[in-house]
């Protein structure tokens, strides 16, 4: 015993030993996420300086914080308005594709049928079709119905485009439920929509966690079909308002850095707290697969 301690130890201490290509790696690590981190960092501190600083000591800490910046941009630009309607057209894209995905994946996952391979195949290569190729039939449909500014036909079009992703995560990770929960359950006499609702549900919280903070940060993100579909300025989100907020008020680059700042908060803020569902639900989904 007393030497299998010892080489349980020994092994250890090797496992902690920093070699070469280790350390090599950590350096790399640091140098990618100081990159990465520099223009957020650059954002924030400027954010928070007058205008001569940002030009005169553009690398260097605000004598005095300047957080009437953000007072400015929030109210002064119209930021404000921007910000609830991303909340409303992200958070409702959100909701709707958590319900659609996870009942197509029920349907996919559980159920044998002739089109079950072909549909999976459709939902595949609908991953594959760029967005930017179907702008030209998307602005007719749209224009011929006649839903430009409007709120719903710009989720409607969120959901459709992110529809093929949240199926295929959601049925990787239903492939993956232990069928006697469904089996349990059937006898006890409940329906497919019970078993959909109080067992399949609860057990695929990690991909619908996971698909929702994706599709979350593509509607929050996207400037595409906003810039295409919406022209009232009360119905603008955060992204297109920020495009306005340079046009009108690019001399004022302090209020213009807090408006960026409050643009990319909330995305970053949801990610940092909910990094570990998106993780453990794709690799869940991965392996049961």
């Amino acid at each position: 015993m007393a030497r299998r301690k010892k080489e349980s130890k020994k092994s250890s201490g090797m496992k902690k030993k920093m070699t070469p290509g280790r350390g090599l790696m950590y350096v790399l690590l640091l140098v990618a996420a100081i990159i990465f981190a520099a223009p957020m960092l650059f954002t924030v501190v400027s954010s928070l300086k007058t205008k001569v600083e940002i030009f005169s000591e553009p690398f260097s800490l605000p004598d005095v914080i300047q957080w009437g910046n953000y007072v400015e941009a929030w109210t002064g630009a119209n930021m404000s308005v921007y910000f609830l309607n991303s909340i409303i057209q992200a958070g409702a894209t959100v909701i709707v594709l958590a319900i659609t995905s996870s009942m197509a994946a029920y349907v996919l996952s559980r159920f044998d049928f002739k089109c079950n391979k072909f549909l999976m195949l459709f939902f595949t290569l609908g991953m594959m079709v760029p967005m930017h190729t179907v702008l030209v039939p998307v602005s007719y449909m749209i224009s011929a119905l006649g839903l430009k500014n409007n709120i719903p036909a710009l989720i409607m079009i969120y959901t459709a485009f992110n529809l093929p992703f949240s199926i295929i995560v959601v049925t990787s990770f239903m492939k993956g439920v232990n069928k006697s929960l469904e089996e349990a359950a059937l006898l006890d006499g409940a329906s497919y929509f019970q078993i959909y609702k109080n067992v399949m549900l609860p057990m695929t919280v990690p991909a619908i966690s996971t698909i929702s903070i994706f599709n979350f940060l593509n509607a929050w993100n996207n400037i595409l079909f906003p810039l295409l579909f919406i022209n009232d300025k009360e119905l603008k989100p955060i992204a297109l308002g920020l495009l306005n907020f340079n046009g009108e008020r690019g001399s004022d680059y302090g209020p213009l850095m807090a408006a960026i700042v409050i643009t990319v908060a909330v995305p970053l803020i949801l990610y940092l707290l909910f990094q570990e569902k998106v993780e453990g639900g794709l690799a869940a989904g991965a392996v049961k697969e």
